[in-house]
């Protein structure tokens, strides 16, 4: 919401979405494999996690234990591994089989 209404935080906010969304291309190409969505959107997705996990934990401290932040935080970015892992090994797979 600040970032509607101020600029230069906007700006602060767009430079770490693009060093997110960096980090999300290098990720993929590293492992070989097209991510299941752009990388921008995924940047975004984790970033929004992160925040409303984080945000909650501000507004509700006793609802949600650090642990839990942490295992649902790790969930989200285990299963984009596991995916990019699971389509490398099928991409391997294709191209032995051919």
């Amino acid at each position: 919401m600040l970032a509607a209404r101020d600029a230069r935080f906007r700006t602060k906010l767009n430079a770490l979405m693009i060093e997110k969304r960096d980090f999300m291309v290098h990720f993929y190409e590293r492992v070989g494999v097209q991510p299941p969505s752009p990388a921008t959107e995924l940047a975004m997705g984790l970033m929004s996690l992160v925040e409303g996990v984080k945000l909650f934990r501000l507004s509700s401290p006793h609802d949600m234990t650090a642990e839990a932040a942490e295992s649902i935080l790790m969930l989200f970015i285990d299963s984009l591994i596991r995916l990019a892992r699971l389509r490398a090994s099928e991409q391997t797979g294709h191209q032995s089989a051919a």
